[in-house]
């Protein structure tokens, strides 16, 4: 979880100081405000390390070792035979937690059953067939089907929400929200699809609506900056939604999936509480 140590009053400042954190493994970001205004969070587990290197800066800023890890981080990446994707990795890896990495695998590990065992791995993880439900109503088939994808593109537009939303979620709220909230947003979405049309249906799109739909609420309620949507990303959403009920798009859409974890996600925003920010403003 991310916390909040301290307000600066200059962006550039802030900036050089957490090129410094970067540069020792310590998870630190920056919200720029203004230019005399920044905003600094740094993860709970390294945040009294954080806290203790920022008094020495705030009495040295000029030391050379904060100008000149800001002046590497800000260098392109050396060339070297392979294709760089390692620079790339480590940044998408620092936009999510253990908890978006591991779904986005079972993920992809289960795309990758379903290209060898299309049947077998699609009757095990499907949602309860109507016959099923009064003996296996306690299995896991209530989450599994949001692991369950029918192509490239479809497997790939679910993570690349997943990533960006849920990321951003566990990131600065922890791994324990996001946890709770896909959990929750995969039971009710999945159980809405089958009541309200079959249960021949499959995706993590439901829960993606949801992550998307609670960074979304909160953001605007808390005025967050780090889970704040523009109105672009939350539009396109929308009309997807709309969209797919009205029958337009060139695929078949679990629709009732999709509001269901659309309003999944902003009851539970809704339902949380105003965060507490340890501050220290210099």
């Amino acid at each position: 979880m991310m916390l909040k140590l301290a307000e600066l009053n200059s962006a550039s400042a802030a900036q050089t100081f957490a090129a410094y954190c970067l540069s020792c493994q310590w998870p630190v970001s920056v919200v720029v405000l203004s230019a005399d205004r920044a905003e600094l969070y740094a993860e709970e587990a390294v945040a009294a390390l954080v806290q203790l290197e920022l008094s020495a800066f705030i009495e040295q800023p000029d030391d050379p070792k904060y100008s000149g890890a800001a002046w590497a981080h800000n260098q392109p990446a050396a060339q070297s035979g392979g294709l760089g994707l390692a620079p790339v990795w480590q940044r998408m890896r620092s936009m999510a937690g253990v908890w978006t990495q591991t779904v986005a695998l079972l993920c992809v590990l289960v795309f990758i059953a379903q290209q060898i065992w299309p049947a077998d791995v699609y009757n095990q993880l499907k949602f309860f067939s109507p016959w099923q439900f009064q003996d296996d109503w306690l299995s896991f088939r209530w989450l599994t089907p949001a692991l369950l994808h029918f192509g490239v593109a479809h497997l790939m537009f679910n993570l690349l929400a997943w990533w960006l939303f849920a990321g951003r979620i566990e990131v600065h709220l922890g791994t324990r929200v996001l946890l709770l909230l896909s959990l929750a947003a995969a039971v009710i979405s999945n159980t809405a699809q089958f009541l309200l049309h079959n249960d021949q249906f499959g995706g993590l799109s439901g829960v993606a609506y949801a992550v998307m739909g609670f960074a979304w609420c909160y953001g605007w309620r808390f005025q967050s900056p780090q889970l704040r949507l523009n109105h672009a990303d939350i539009g396109v959403a929308l009309l997807f939604l709309v969209l797919g009920f009205a029958d337009l798009l060139w695929v078949n859409t679990a629709n009732w999936a999709h509001l269901a974890g659309l309003l999944t996600g902003i009851c539970l925003a809704l339902l949380q509480r105003r965060p507490a920010a340890t501050a220290l403003s210099v």
